[in-house]
């Protein structure tokens, strides 16, 4: 299953990778490309953070103080389906229900400046999810109508 990575590049900077891709006729992923795979059927992973789906993990800072620990995790999107988040570690999941409204969230991501913060409203809740700017416009384009899954 192929989807929407996070191993991009901005514009501008070309690794190594990038050059043995080109060389290879290997295309990078864009996100009309990923919103035309949606569309045709595809599902597609985003990777992405957060901190409170699937519930909050709170870990100790000393003195008796805890915090929401953020976590690593993936968003399967699949037209027809509800999407479902998946913990990178701890086999956690879960499926969002709708209807779906995706809205920018306010501050920078430390040490991750090619990422971007939304605040996802679904039917059962509020949360927060950090996917990288490339594809964010999936994200807007699958859950920012409102309407529940496509």
């Amino acid at each position: 299953m192929t989807g929407a990575r996070a191993e991009r590049r901005s514009a501008g900077t070309e690794t190594l990778v990038d050059v043995l891709l080109r060389w290879a006729w290997i295309r990078r992923r864009t996100p009309a490309r990923d919103i035309a795979d949606f569309d045709g059927g595809q599902p597609l992973r985003v990777v992405g953070f957060t901190q409170s789906i699937g519930g909050t993990v709170k870990v100790s800072v000393g003195r008796g103080k805890q915090i929401a620990r953020l976590r690593q995790g993936y968003l399967r999107l699949a037209a027809g389906e509800a999407p479902v988040w998946t913990d990178a570690r701890g086999g956690r999941s879960e499926t969002l229900q709708g209807p779906f409204r995706l809205k920018p969230a306010a501050g920078k991501v430390r040490l991750a400046r090619k990422f971007e913060r939304y605040e996802l409203v679904t039917g059962a809740g509020v949360y927060d999810l950090t996917v990288p700017r490339k594809d964010g416009e999936l994200l807007r384009y699958v859950l920012g109508g409102g309407a529940g899954t496509r």
